[in-house]
């Protein structure tokens, strides 16, 4: 697992992967700097008291509060909007990955575009309505970050993985074989989970996890064909 991670993060910064690369972390920023620019409106819309109300210490904390709150909900979909972005990319990592590194072996179906983009949609919601649902719990100090490893670990090692089985099997047959190797592709993806936790280093996650995940897959079917 170890040697398909350090292969993986490799392979993230290698020439043949920098253009989508480029576009991924591009486009990511833009949504990003639109999305905080769209919080920054809607603090700037709310109602004021005025300065003869309580001296305006009032509007002061409030403003104070709205702004604290806004830095701690975009932080945790800072992930969930690099994944949406990149999700656009990820089919044309795995086969780049396949094609480089396993030459011998039958190349993968890309999955249609409308298809991938419906798929990285919908994991991009689960990943904000499940972050969302755990963000009290991401307060508390010494619980935070565990939690937040554990809880993404099982959702990225999910999701990249069946979208690197999908190239090869039918879903039934994806969803049955992440079931049936579980830990391995959990602890998968809590490598993911804590290489999101590492600023800068956070916008090539789903590249990386595509990566790794490829490696993942590769090497359980190796161990089942033995």
């Amino acid at each position: 697992m170890l040697s398909d991670a350090i292969r993986a993060f490799r392979e993230t910064f290698s020439p043949p992967f920098r253009r989508v690369m480029l576009i991924s972390v591009g486009l990511t920023i833009l949504v990003l700097v639109i999305f905080g620019a769209g919080l920054q409106w809607a603090l700037a819309a709310l109602p004021a008291f005025g300065p003869d109300f309580a001296g305006g210490w009032v509007d002061a904390i409030l403003e104070f509060v709205a702004r604290f709150l806004a830095v701690i909900v975009l932080v945790p979909l800072v992930h969930p909007v690099v994944s949406l972005v990149a999700g656009l990319f990820l089919e044309n990592i795995a086969a780049r990955v396949e094609a480089e590194d396993y030459p011998a072996d039958p190349p993968g179906a890309d999955q249609p575009f409308w298809q991938s983009m419906l798929t990285a949609i919908r994991f991009t919601l689960v990943l904000i309505v499940v972050n969302l649902l755990a963000l009290p719990f991401y307060l508390l100090p010494g619980v935070n970050l565990v939690l937040f490893w554990v809880v993404n670990g099982y959702l990225l090692g999910r999701e990249f993985f069946e979208l690197v089985a999908l190239r090869h099997l039918p879903p039934v047959e994806a969803q049955a074989m992440r079931k049936r190797h579980g830990f391995r592709v959990f602890i998968a993806g809590v490598i993911v989970a804590l290489f999101t936790t590492v600023p800068i280093l956070n916008l090539f996650a789903p590249l990386f996890g595509t990566a790794l995940m490829v490696h993942t897959y590769k090497s359980l079917v190796a161990r089942r064909s033995a």
